[in-house]
């Protein structure tokens, strides 16, 4: 399973210096108050998040996304990043709409990662896993019976029905890490590692290898704000231990259906 870190400028040297597989965000690296549309360098491996989820949801700062200036983005990164092994379509509510979108995209010359939501009806799902090898999942995050059982089941569901399809789950992150010991999707996307800076979490793992958010002490939290050294540390061992978890999967066989995602 690869696990790509939600980019955050504020860590960008750090996330270089841990050579992390990233998801850049399109509406954070086309921002106007950015000098160039160019995205950093230095990954191992690069997603790009259409940020149709954000438009969607109405995070600040995400009003209007062009498909044309998004289209016209990816033709000016894509030739000089080819770390970039995929990125999103832009998805809608309506599953037309996002449909719409994907044939825009490919008859532009361009092959965008379907993005298919749960609860969507399924002929959807079809479609993109009998054209597409690596089709994207969203909406699971938002589910309110998104546990250990659900996760399993769901992952089990995928591969048993689409065998040849390489799954992305969208914004699962650590809410699924108990389930991804034994049942796991080709890759996931993770943004709790910046939890440490953004609400004073820290990222732990125990004796199993299994990683967990935990809120740190308030003495810690504190020195969080005033202690920058601190602050990296903490990061650091967060993302350390996201990256052993993932390797620790990647060691193990997907026992549920008896088959290594790697």
């Amino acid at each position: 399973m690869k696990v790509f870190f939600v980019y955050s400028s504020h860590f960008a040297n750090l996330l270089v210096e841990e050579q992390v597989k990233v998801l850049f965000s399109y509406s954070t690296t086309s921002s106007p108050d950015k000098l160039s549309p160019d995205i950093p360098g230095g990954f191992p491996e690069v997603l790009i998040d259409s940020s149709g989820f954000q438009l969607q949801t109405g995070v600040k700062g995400v009003r209007e996304i062009s498909l044309t200036c998004y289209a016209m983005w990816l033709e000016f990164v894509l030739p000089k990043h080819p770390e970039i092994s995929g990125y999103f379509n832009l998805d809608f509510k309506d599953p037309w709409d996002t449909l719409c979108n994907q044939h825009w995209f490919e008859n532009r010359g361009l092959n965008p990662i379907p993005v298919w939501h749960d609860g969507e009806p399924q002929e959807f799902l079809d479609y993109y896993c009998l054209h597409h090898k690596w089709v994207a999942i969203g909406g699971i995050a938002k589910r309110k019976s998104a546990g250990k059982t659900f996760y399993i089941n769901f992952n089990n569901w995928l591969h048993q029905a689409y065998p040849n399809t390489n799954f992305h789950l969208l914004g699962t992150g650590i809410s699924g890490v108990r389930a991804f010991m034994q049942a796991r999707p080709y890759s996931t996307d993770f943004s709790t590692w910046s939890t440490v800076a953004r609400f004073g979490h820290g990222i732990l793992r125990d004796d199993k290898q299994i990683i967990k958010e935990v809120r740190l002490p308030e003495a810690d939290r504190n020195r969080l704000r005033e202690d920058k050294e601190f602050l990296k540390v903490k990061t650091v061992e967060a993302i350390r231990n996201i990256k052993y978890f993932e390797d620790t999967l990647n060691n193990l066989q997907n026992t549920s259906y008896q088959r290594l995602l790697v």
